[in-house]
């Protein structure tokens, strides 16, 4: 088991997971209930959740996943896209509208 990364904020750890495991890469966290504890833990990275792939030889394509997912939402980031059903303006790596909560298109960089 190799770690990939760890983080205080679990939304963060939980959200590359799934992207891994969409991937068919599996993983685990470690420390994953720590997050919750108040006070210290905040303070200490030995504590945080980690989230570490099961099998050794997932790690580079692990890697190579986050940093391509982490490319994609800097470009998405800075398009507009316009809400089908409220014509509200989001940022292109929204999948929401963040104002009517409708489901916006998706986009590719450069469109």
């Amino acid at each position: 088991m190799k770690e990939l990364f760890r983080e205080f904020d679990f939304t963060k750890v939980g959200f590359y997971q799934s992207l891994l495991e969409s991937q068919g890469i599996e993983t685990f966290i470690k420390n994953r209930d720590v997050s919750s504890l108040a006070g210290e833990a905040s303070i200490m990275p030995e504590l945080w959740p980690a989230l570490c792939v099961v099998k050794d030889e997932d790690f580079d394509r692990a890697m190579q996943v986050i940093r391509e997912s982490n490319s994609q939402n800097a470009v998405l980031s800075q398009v507009e896209v316009s809400c089908p059903s409220c014509k509200e303006s989001n940022p292109g790596n929204f999948e929401m509208c963040w104002s009517c909560g409708g489901t916006l298109v998706e986009t590719g960089p450069g469109e």
